[in-house]
């Protein structure tokens, strides 16, 4: 037998709705916006740049286009629900908890384990704001180029710099 929502219970579950309805509305608003549809297809060109130069001094430099793409873009979605990452982690994400960074690249990965050699996957994705499945394609590549090396097995597998 379904228990009956008191009416406080059924009070919040509406407002939860219409914040809800609000945040797609909004977030409809702004995919329609044809600037905000170009800065976020550059924000992923420039991401995709960033995850195959091996030259630190072009990455540098597109790092600091991304971030100039990113202000603007938050600019565009000023006072909407829409975050914008602060420039490693693609374009504009929603507040919800489930959001998470699938354009996770190789250098963003490597950076991590310099600074926190010997965690294991999991950890490192937690910190990355994303999950082992979209970390996995960078990780295996850098793990190809010998840029990071892998000890223990299955989930207890932890990596290091080499």
């Amino acid at each position: 037998m379904a228990q009956r929502l008191s009416p406080e219970d059924q009070i919040a579950a509406l407002e939860r709705k219409i914040q809800t309805i609000k945040k797609k509305a909004e977030e409809k608003r702004l995919k329609a916006n044809p600037a905000v549809k170009h800065i976020r297809a550059a924000l992923k060109a420039l991401d995709k740049g960033m995850g195959s130069c091996s030259e630190t001094a072009i990455r540098k430099e597109l790092g600091e286009a991304r971030a100039m793409l990113a202000a603007c873009l938050s600019l565009a979605s000023a006072g909407s629900n829409v975050q914008v990452s602060s420039g490693s982690e693609g374009s504009a994400r929603r507040s919800a908890p489930a959001a998470i960074n699938v354009n996770i690249r190789p250098d963003q990965i490597l950076e991590y384990v310099i600074k926190n050699p010997g965690l294991r996957g999991e950890l490192i994705a937690d910190a990355l704001g994303t999950d082992t499945k979209s970390m996995r394609a960078p990780m295996k590549k850098l793990i190809e180029q010998k840029r990071i090396r892998t000890t223990g097995q299955a989930r207890a597998t932890a990596y290091h710099p080499v």
